[in-house]
């Protein structure tokens, strides 16, 4: 919900595989969960041909769009805003963290009472992030509005407690014993299906305290209230329901399973030299110094300290409330990085039964993306009628699911094949549901 299970793409690449590109590409994501493909091919543009790229993004889940305006507007912060090490750590922590540091606390409200009045007046937000369009409707931007307020209010949202209420429920009789569970699920699944890169250490403590993301030097003790659910309005004040997203894989898929520095992916004695959230740290450093500067990244350490070794205490971890975080004053950001050639578009699930209808989206998107979860969304005839010629086909395969094991992940196989068969003219291309992470298909032509 809050964030991927799965690596982030640099789709222009995968679509480059299928031919020659256009001038202009339009990309289809659906329930993609968070924005780390736009991040990564944005990142990548320098890499690739200079095209101008299109992204739509439907979300089902109107928390999450607020959740990726968010990351966006961290991710592209100048540099004189946010330094790249400030960014990248405050990109994690509001990525990752039940808890966050008060710094980071206080960043978020501020951000926040300006989202509310972007998402209220539509040519402020074009003057701060000129490359969002949001094509939501009124009903769904009035709720946006209200995660942002609560954002921003002094509203109780105690998220230690939140998870540990779902982990009771979740884990049953077997919670006086977690510490096991978790490192069964871990050693058992998460490293089978490629996880190698996420040490127990801080897997362990992720499951046990929500905090994915930890430094030495840091110590959070603020409530991430961007992880909240089901904002609704209650007189001066507004209900939730919570925290309501995944607390079985963690957000280690997205960014740190992979680096193209082999240093950080090195082993010794069975054990990683670097943790995930060293390699998440280390992309993302790549990803925002890349769409600064539009130029090869070469990464600087910050620190000799190796953490994959290391072993962490547990310790309880409690909401500490003062008045800090409430005595915010607004302030007006500066305008994000310019994003030439690039426009990100957020729109209503309803357009994936209404482009059927819309003729100007028929033969238009060169690629598009569905989430594993929003199969039920997938309609083959209209994925066929809005596909460009030789366009391609990327769904997410459930492998990093944990409590999924062969049997579902068969079945979620023959679901995905049983959608695919009203699409007629599409060529797959190898597919394994047990090993691959995407399955990809060439819709009305071949390579």
């Amino acid at each position: 919900m809050f964030w991927g299970l799965t690596p982030a793409l640099d789709l222009q690449a995968e679509l480059k595989e299928n031919g020659k590109l256009p001038e202009e590409i339009n990309i289809l994501i659906v329930g993609g969960a968070d924005c780390r493909h736009v991040l990564k091919t944005v990142a990548q543009r320098y890499r690739h041909e200079n095209i101008k790229i299109n992204f739509y993004i439907i979300e089902a889940v109107l928390e999450s769009v607020a959740k990726q305006l968010l990351l966006l507007n961290v991710a592209l912060q100048p540099e004189e805003e946010l330094g790249l090490v400030q960014k990248t750590r405050y990109f994690m922590e509001l990525y990752g963290n039940m808890l966050v540091r008060p710094a980071v606390a206080k960043y978020l409200k501020m951000r926040a009472y300006e989202f509310v009045e972007m998402i209220t007046n539509l040519d402020y937000m074009k003057t701060i992030m000129p490359f969002i369009n949001l094509d939501l409707k009124y009903r769904e931007r009035d709720y946006l509005e209200n995660v942002f307020k609560f954002w921003c209010s002094s509203d109780e949202f105690d998220v230690c407690d939140c998870w540990d209420r779902r982990m009771r429920k979740t884990l049953g009789i077997r919670y006086d014993t977690k510490m096991g569970a978790f490192e069964w699920d871990l050693h058992m699944r998460f490293h089978s299906v490629g996880g190698m890169q996420v040490c127990t250490q801080e897997y362990t403590h992720w499951r046990a305290t929500g905090v994915a993301f930890v430094w030495l030097e840091s110590e959070v003790s603020k409530s991430n209230r961007s992880f909240v659910s089901a904002v609704i309005p209650n007189g001066e004040k507004f209900a939730h329901c919570g925290y309501l997203g995944d607390m079985e894989t963690g957000p280690f898929v997205t960014y740190g399973l992979d680096c193209e520095d082999p240093e950080y992916l090195r082993r010794s004695n069975g054990l990683n030299a670097h943790r995930a959230t060293d390699v998440t740290e280390r992309n993302l450093r790549q990803y925002f110094y890349e769409i600064q500067n539009n130029e090869e990244y070469v990464h600087q350490k910050i620190s000799d300290i190796n953490m994959g070794h290391a072993t962490f205490v547990q310790t309880e971890l409690k909401v500490i409330e003062s008045k800090e975080v409430g005595e915010v004053k607004k302030k007006k950001s500066k305008k994000c990085v310019n994003l030439e050639n690039v426009e990100i578009n957020f729109m209503s699930t309803s357009n994936l039964k209404l482009f059927r209808h819309k003729e100007n989206y028929h033969n238009f998107f060169n690629l598009i993306y569905f989430g594993s979860t929003y199969l039920k969304y997938f309609e083959g005839d209209v994925i066929e009628m809005i596909a460009s010629e030789k366009g391609l086909l990327l769904i997410e395969n459930q492998m990093f699911v944990l409590s999924h094991r062969d049997k579902q992940l068969e079945e979620f196989g023959k679901n995905m094949q049983e959608k695919l068969e009203l699409i007629k003219s599409k060529v797959d291309i190898p597919f394994d549901v047990k090993k691959d992470v995407y399955a990809k298909f060439v819709l009305k032509g071949d390579f």
